[in-house]
């Protein structure tokens, strides 16, 4: 199958998908217990084929011997896509690559395998770990990968509501990472921090704001809100994961954007700083860009086929319980296709 002819399948899924982690939490207006759990271990760290919509999301904050650090993102979609990104914080430099493909993923375990040469699958079964070779043009990584926590059912039994679907959810919010990656022509063996997704659906709508984040003390929060095509809050959910493998699950949060960064390119505007509130917990967090210039150009190769997102490394510091706090995230952004244009159609929105 041709390049052309295998991003022209993904398109209509890839307008509903591209959150390599969104998602809406639990109706209640209150933190409340949590049912059996909907996501079961290891078995469902595979594909669901019966699914129209999945993804195995990776972010991770990575730092050299010489102490430079760097964020990394790899995410593979089913239906065929991959999407690979390096910053170089010091360089101030981001390159993403996207790949359209025919993917071997497997069911009932995690071992996804794209061409001939990437593979990421899991090594021993506790503690968690993986094993993530993904590569690129310009960037690859060669990971092992061992998982400090339980895994995180999101909304607190894995099965969370969209806007108008249902949607199975888990993280793996406190990875220990440590690896190479290739950047530029050049290997640079790294460690650090990272996060997991993996989430599947029959199909989703809207846009969004993504977090997740790292805090010093062990506290792992995740939170977004879903956007309507008008700019209104369709939904909000936040789910934190405390050092001690507790969780706290609540729709109960405000997010503000404080500072923004437009693309010469799409000339769409992405939120570079944030501001996370939620009363209950005394949460007051400031979420910043390690660098703005963070856009994704899904189908930049293709005329007449306009997608765009934010997808970055940021830095947190606030406070939580009302203690200061800091810490490490990502963030991915997607807007909304605009009133009247069918989610399924993802552009040109900004063109």
């Amino acid at each position: 199958m041709s390049t052309m002819s295998s991003a022209l399948l993904i398109l209509a899924a890839l307008a509903l998908s591209l959150t390599l982690s969104a998602g809406c939490g639990t109706n209640e207006a209150e933190s409340t217990p949590y049912g059996p759990p909907q996501v079961h271990f290891p078995e469902d760290e595979g594909a669901h084929p019966e699914s129209g919509v999945e993804w195995w999301y990776l972010n991770s904050l990575l730092t050299d011997a010489e102490g430079r650090q760097y964020g990394a993102m790899v995410a593979y979609f089913n239906p065929g896509l991959k999407i690979v990104t390096i910053l170089d914080i010091a360089e101030g430099r981001y390159y993403p690559e996207v790949s359209f493909g025919i993917p071997d993923y497997a069911e009932g375990a995690l071992d996804l395998r794209w061409g001939g040469e990437d593979r990421w699958h899991r090594t021993e079964q506790d503690p968690p770990s993986y094993s993530l070779d993904a590569g690129g043009a310009n960037v690859s990584l060669d990971l092992e990968i061992v998982s400090m926590k339980p895994p995180l059912l999101v909304g607190g039994d894995g099965f969370i509501d969209w806007t108008d679907d249902g949607s199975y959810y888990y993280s793996l919010t406190r990875l220990d990472v440590e690896g190479r990656i290739g950047l530029a022509g050049r290997s640079i063996d790294v460690a650090g921090i990272g996060w997991m997704d993996h989430q599947w659906m029959d199909g989703m709508s809207g846009g969004w704001d993504w977090f997740s984040v790292q805090l010093d003390d062990g506290t792992d929060l995740i939170f977004w809100r879903i956007v309507n095509p008008d700019g209104s809050i369709a939904s909000r959910d936040l789910t934190v994961m405390f050092a001690d493998n507790s969780v706290y699950n609540t729709l109960d949060l405000e997010l503000e954007m404080l500072d923004s960064w437009v693309s010469p390119k799409s000339g769409r505007e992405y939120g570079t700083v944030w501001r996370l509130t939620e009363d209950s917990r005394n949460i007051d967090l400031r979420i910043e860009s390690l660098y703005p210039e963070q856009e994704i150009r899904v189908f930049e190769q293709f005329e007449g086929m306009d997608f765009d997102f934010w997808e970055g490394a940021t830095t947190v510091s606030g406070t939580f319980d009302g203690q200061l706090v800091s810490g490490t995230g990502y963030t991915e952004l997607v807007q909304p296709p605009p009133t009247g244009v069918p989610d399924a159609m993802p552009g040109p929105w900004g063109s």
